[in-house]
């Protein structure tokens, strides 16, 4: 509820003005400046997680992972399923098949975080190594905590999303009718 006052010849007058708790789809709901409704960035989100998880199968097929094989290939696997079920949950508008991307991106970028901590501590504590070890080693940390604030920015892509799928089912936002991936 908004009140504004307004200076009239006769006096003062309160005009109330009733409104959906400031929130409303033209500005709220979206990102990228106002350009990009939420819904549609979080399909672009899924399907960048999809293509990450294809560019990594394939490096994998090349003998290239990460950390570990077993680790690596349950994070593909996990990464593909919360992925798709982000994409179901965009066609259905239910916000609970969101929730495994974010919970399961929120996990992952802890993880990673004490990984790359771990590996930057290790890079100045353990002194034997020579340069270029040192320097592919910063390398690794540095593009860790770049992958980090772009997952951050899909949680955030994806939390809004959330809400706003959950606002509208309960009827703050009317119903196209018609099934969609965004909007």
């Amino acid at each position: 509820m908004e009140i504004s006052c307004c200076l009239c010849l006769e006096g003062t007058r309160i005009i109330i003005e009733d409104e959906i708790g400031g929130e409303d789809e033209g500005s709220s709901y979206k990102c990228c400046r106002g350009d990009v409704h939420v819904k549609r960035a979080c399909f672009y989100v899924s399907i960048s997680a999809l293509v990450v998880c294809l560019f990594s199968t394939i490096c994998m097929f090349f003998g290239v992972y990460t950390v570990n094989l077993w680790l690596d290939i349950f994070l593909i696997v996990a990464n593909t399923v919360v992925a798709i079920l982000m994409m179901i949950g965009l066609y259905y508008d239910c916000a609970a098949l969101l929730v495994p991307f974010i919970i399961s991106e929120i996990a992952q970028c802890a993880c990673f975080f004490i990984l790359a901590n771990y590996v930057l501590y290790y890079t100045f504590a353990f002194r034997r190594q020579k340069f270029y070890q040192k320097f592919d080693q910063m390398l690794m940390v540095i593009s860790i905590y770049l992958g980090i604030v772009i997952c951050i920015g899909a949680i955030w892509a994806a939390t809004k999303c959330y809400h706003y799928l959950r606002q509208k089912a309960e009827g703050i936002y009317p119903d196209s009718g018609e099934r969609c991936m965004w909007e």
